[in-house]
This record gives C-alpha cells, sequence and structure tokens, in this order.
C-alpha cells in the first residue's frame, strides 16, 4: 500500500494511498471533524496531480478519517489570523476551490464516502465528486450565511449540477444542515446506506467500476463535465477525441468479443 503524500506526518495533512486499482484519498484531521486548514486544502491538488501520474489507478475514493466524520470544511480556528481580510478570503476560496477542480479533472471516476457532517468546503469537496455515498446517520449543510460569508460561485456551480436552484436557496438561506435521507430525496447524494455498511458497499462499487472499460469511464466522465459547462465555454473537440479514442481502442474489441462469446471482459484501458 504505497503511501504518496510527502508529509504525512502532520496529523492534518491529507493522505493518499494507493491499493490495487483503487486511490484512497483521507481527509486527516479526525480530531476536528476532518475541518481541514489552509495548508491542507492546498496539499489536496499536489496529490491528485502526484495520483494522475500512477499508472493502472481506475477508481478514487474520498473519505474522512477516523470512521466518524467526512468533513466538516474548513478550519474556522484559523481565520483570524490567516482570513480576516478581503483578500485574504479570496486568497483562501481560490485554494478550496483549486481543490474541487482538481478532483473534478481527474480522469477516473472519484465516489465520496460520507459518514457524519459534510458541510461547508467539505460539501463542496462531496460535490466535486463524480459520485456521493453516505451512511444514514450523516447529515449534509452550507452554513456560509452564519459567518456572514458567501460560498465560492465556482463551488456554486457543482451545487447546481446535482440538486435544483430552489433546494440549493434553500441550504445557503438557512444555513440549516439537512439529513442524509433527505439529501438522497432532493439528489444531493447518489445513495444512502445503513451505518456500519459503508465500507462494504464502497468495495462492491469499486469493483464494478474498475470491471468496466477505463476509456469509456474517461470519455463520460470528460463529456458530461463539459456538457455541464456553460453553452459559451464549451468545447466539444476532447470529448469527440475520447470518444474517438474508444473506438479505436483494444478494450473495444475485447468488449464486443467477450460479448459474443458470453464471457467476462478483461479490460487493459488500451
Amino acid at each position: 500500500m504505497p503511501d504518496l503524500s510527502s508529509n504525512s506526518a502532520r496529523s492534518d495533512n491529507p493522505l493518499l494511498v494507493v491499493r490495487g486499482q483503487v486511490a484512497e484519498l483521507l481527509i486527516n484531521a479526525p480530531d476536528r471533524k476532518n475541518a481541514l486548514p489552509l495548508a491542507a486544502w492546498s496539499r489536496i491538488p499536489e496529490l491528485l496531480a502526484e495520483l494522475a501520474e500512477t499508472p493502472d489507478i481506475r477508481v478514487c475514493v474520498v473519505k474522512g478519517a477516523g470512521g466518524r466524520s467526512f468533513c466538516a470544511g474548513a478550519d474556522i480556528s484559523e481565520f483570524e489570523a490567516i482570513r480576516s481580510t478581503p483578500e485574504a478570503a479570496k486568497h483562501y476560496d481560490d485554494i478550496n476551490v483549486a481543490a474541487f477542480k482538481a478532483l473534478k479533472a481527474l480522469d477516473v471516476p472519484v465516489v465520496a464516502a460520507i459518514e457524519g457532517p459534510c458541510l461547508g468546503g467539505g460539501l463542496g469537496v462531496a460535490l466535486a465528486c463524480d459520485l456521493r455515498l453516505a451512511t444514514r446517520s450523516a447529515f449534509f449543510g452550507i452554513p456560509a450565511a452564519k459567518l456572514g460569508l458567501a460560498y465560492p460561485p465556482e463551488a456554486l456551480g457543482d451545487l447546481m449540477e446535482a440538486i435544483s436552484s430552489s433546494n440549493a436557496k434553500h441550504l445557503l438561506f438557512t444555513g440549516e444542515s439537512i439529513s442524509a435521507e433527505r439529501a438522497l430525496q432532493i439528489g444531493l447524494i447518489n445513495e444512502m446506506v445503513e451505518d456500519g455498511v459503508l465500507d462494504e458497499r464502497m468495495t462492491r462499487l469499486t469493483d464494478s467500476l474498475c470491471a468496466n472499460a477505463p476509456l469509456s469511464l474517461k470519455a463520460a466522465k470528460g463529456a458530461i463535465n463539459l456538457l455541464n459547462r456553460p453553452d459559451g465555454t464549451r468545447d466539444l473537440k476532447p470529448a469527440l477525441q475520447d470518444a474517438q479514442m474508444c473506438i479505436d481502442s483494444a478494450d473495444y474489441k475485447e468488449g464486443y468479443r467477450a460479448f459474443l462469446e458470453k464471457r467476462r471482459p478483461v479490460f487493459k484501458g488500451i
């Protein structure tokens, strides 16, 4: 299990661990419900850049350390020191958004495994993932209005991809937390599982994703992300290139031959 975090001695430093074809990004501040300081937010894009260069990875799971919290957001205790001016607050938001963008930019599916609080910037992390699974006891919210803050517009775009504008306004206007059951109803999460079985369910899901053609998953993720952009910024050329790469691949030949031969395909990402 190689540890790709070069500064893992700090208790609040995110960790990246690879197990076979599955990478795990661990939000690692369990003593603070995995609320992350600025330095930890800055580390996330660095780790994901390393992951992008790691061969044979098929899926990335994002979870909180300790098994009780996903991420309670930014560490508010440091705001007075490093986020007390408009310029400092903008810099802080930019670093948060860079972490979200790095998750969205990964070619492989990214799945959030959510337990306990998933709040503020923590919800931003979850929304930057492609899929979100949560335990029944998990809860979600954006308390920006209770802190006098505006949630970063880039992060609101991810929220709007998941839920309606009316439900987004309710979260933002009230600052209240909602249950996992309500989050499932409005589309904020993809699936809710009972407490204690999340790891088992994640293993089944990642096994399923790893068994599928990685070029097909890359093409699907890239095309959907492009189509979710505002019309004026869409450029479908990358999506068309990804689709052509699938057609030209050995995996495509393996896929239809396996279907005809009534066997399970073995995809190699080529």
